[in-house]
């Protein structure tokens, strides 16, 4: 406990407080990417915000790069305890967050950093109806989203579905496998954390990711050609451990509060995946990555294979006995909406 100096009667007053109320709270945010990756904004923003607005009674320790595990055990290191926080993704525990995992369908958000803001919008208004039930184990603050993603090429500019016959990528979800393989390309399931080394030795042609990705894991060097395909946004969460929450006294739970909001997952969204000018400049004026655009008659092919499977991914869901299409419906209602905004 941090001593203080002053009056008797100051002194005297913070004998009379609860130990709580004095007591300084260090907790460990596990965080699967690196430092230099946007969501690094918003932690270290958290990091200074949170203890000055608890006099210096609440601070975060960041580990980042998976430091305190791989990338599929984020959100069990946050249930566990083995972290107080944890940032991690669902698509990689496939399965197990069966809702959520809906909202990483094609052509569900609208594209760029906008895609990004409606996500987050979206699933805080249909989060206490629907998603909750899949985060019951920890304090969940938000459900958020990168930017929709496309393919990046390590030297193929992807102009015609028929570009895509027996190319290996990177696909983080599972509707994305299943895409590609109505395609003719090969998905292989490598975490974001892998997709450098995997492209590094040739294992991968490219891998489907946002620009955020390309600039978080640098791989301006390894992938040269980009195609805005699929557009499917892969949705993160941001969970605290129960205990760790309900240990806290009311002043910082209220400040860890204040973030569950949809202000705070939009302001998550905006720090995280906004419009970057150093992102930019990476991606396209150093890296110098090209961007090819499907033929209308291509785009619109790939989005009749892509309703089949949004088809196929809601019936599968709605056989385990849960809302799907009554979730799909409303997001995909709540999107067009906020997307107009």
């Amino acid at each position: 406990m941090k001593r203080v100096f002053g009056t008797a009667a100051v002194v005297a007053s913070l004998l009379a407080l609860p130990a709580a109320a004095q007591q300084t709270f260090t907790l460990k945010f596990a965080n699967f990417a690196p430092e230099g990756s946007s969501v690094s904004r918003i932690l270290k923003a958290y990091v200074a915000e949170w203890k000055q607005k608890s006099n210096g009674r609440l601070n975060l320790e960041v580990f980042y790069g998976s430091s305190m595990g791989p990338m599929p055990r984020h959100f069990d290191l946050a249930r566990t305890g083995v972290a107080d926080f944890s940032f991690y993704q669902h698509g990689a525990t496939p399965g197990r967050f069966p809702l959520t995992e809906l909202t990483h369908m094609p052509y569900l958000w609208p594209e760029g950093a906008k895609g990004s803001r409606v996500g987050a919008q979206v699933a805080t208004e249909l989060y206490k109806e629907y998603l909750a039930r899949e985060h019951t184990d920890v304090y969940n603050l938000y459900v958020v989203f990168n930017r929709p993603s496309g393919i990046y090429d390590s030297n193929r500019p992807i102009k015609a579905l028929a570009d895509l016959k027996n190319r290996r990528y990177r696909a983080p979800t599972t509707t994305d496998v299943a895409l590609f393989k109505e395609l003719g390309a090969i998905p292989l399931g490598v975490p974001a954390t892998g997709m450098a080394e995997a492209l590094q030795k040739g294992t991968l042609d490219g891998v489907v990711t946002d620009e955020m990705g390309v600039f978080a894991f640098k791989l301006g060097d390894l992938v040269k050609n980009y195609t805005p395909m699929f557009t499917s946004a892969i949705s993160f969460g941001v969970a605290m451990n129960k205990d760790s929450y309900n240990k806290l006294p009311a002043d910082l739970r209220a400040i860890i509060d204040a973030e569950a909001t949809v202000a705070g997952a939009l302001r998550f969204s905006e720090l995280s995946w906004g419009n970057v000018p150093e992102v930019e400049k990476y991606l396209y004026q150093d890296s110098k990555i090209q961007v090819a655009r499907l033929s209308p008659q291509d785009d619109a092919r790939i989005r009749q294979i892509a309703d089949k499977i949004i088809e196929d991914r809601i019936k599968e869901v709605e056989g385990k006995g849960l809302p799907g299409r009554a979730f799909y419906d409303k997001a995909k209602a709540a999107s067009a909406k906020y997307a107009k905004e």
